[in-house]
């Protein structure tokens, strides 16, 4: 026969907290961030491009197995933190082949008020720049970038890239 009465109830209910508490607490293990919920794991790391830091440049990491692709972009130090499905999330452990590219007009950049002005003279709107990739093009493509990452399940996973 089970007993309920108030008190006891509310012990077991804070003794099966307690252990949920410690169970969660030791999939997190020691040494570097756990594998998350989604199977990520945290994954930084710094572009250079002639050994200056490359800012604005896209860094994807492409699978070779069933992992996700994930990808970040590089701030003004050059540095990136990966996302594969939410924010910052990092990578899946695996094995990565790498692609940096960056994206920059070519040509004459309008100015808002200089879009305005056009418009009005021309009764259209002010030719595009054309795009052209600011980093050597052999790097864009997986098959010659020559950059791959092995994603570890634990400890730090820190990268660092030279492009040209």
């Amino acid at each position: 026969m089970t007993h309920s009465c108030p008190r006891c109830a509310l012990q077991h209910g804070s003794l099966l907290l307690v252990a949920t508490v410690m169970a969660i607490g030791s999939l997190a293990g020691c040494g570097g961030k756990a594998v998350g919920v989604d199977g990520t794991v945290p994954v930084t790391g710094q572009v250079t491009q002639k050994g200056a830091p490359l800012a604005g440049a896209t860094v994807t990491f492409a699978p070779s197995g069933k992992a996700r692709s994930a990808s970040g972009v590089t701030d003004p130090q050059g540095k990136f933190t990966l996302t594969t499905l939410k924010p910052g999330d990092g990578a899946m452990p695996g094995d990565y082949k790498v692609t940096v590219t960056k994206m920059a007009p070519v040509g004459k950049v309008y100015t808002q008020e200089e879009a305005n002005e056009y418009y009005n003279k021309n009764q259209k709107a002010p030719p595009s720049p054309e795009m052209k990739n600011a980093v050597s093009e052999k790097f864009s493509k997986i098959d010659s970038s020559g950059l791959s990452a092995s994603v570890k399940g634990s400890g730090k996973n820190e990268f660092t890239f030279d492009v040209e």
